[in-house]
């Protein structure tokens, strides 16, 4: 019997399977070594990276930081339309950078100079 697809002869009586030459078994050989390859290069699950902020209360380099921002965006500061615009804290946050925006806003709630 000839089998149309990949024409290998199949014997009788062994349930129809096809024969398997010396190519095909060679190339399977390959494509597992390629799998155990890609197996042993399996890359490791990722952690999520969380920034570390300071508690408590704030240094006085900190609280200098603070204290030059404001002074720097004092137009934005002014306004509380702008601040939600230019998300002023996150900008903050960013030059305190030990310091989350929402303890700069918190910060700025107890120490607010204007």
């Amino acid at each position: 019997m000839i089998n149309p697809f990949n024409q290998i002869k199949v014997e009788e009586g062994l349930d129809e399977q096809p024969i398997e030459s010396k190519q095909t078994i060679e190339s399977v050989k390959k494509f597992a070594g390629d799998l155990q390859t890609q197996i042993a290069i399996k890359k490791t699950r990722r952690k999520n990276v969380r920034k570390t902020y300071n508690n408590g209360h704030w240094t006085q380099k900190e609280h200098r930081l603070y204290s030059q921002f404001i002074e720097t965006n004092k137009e934005i500061m002014m306004k509380s339309d702008m601040k939600k615009q230019e998300k002023i804290f996150k900008q903050m946050s960013c030059v305190i950078k030990t310091r989350s925006p929402s303890q700069c806003r918190s910060h700025h709630q107890k120490f607010n100079p204007l």
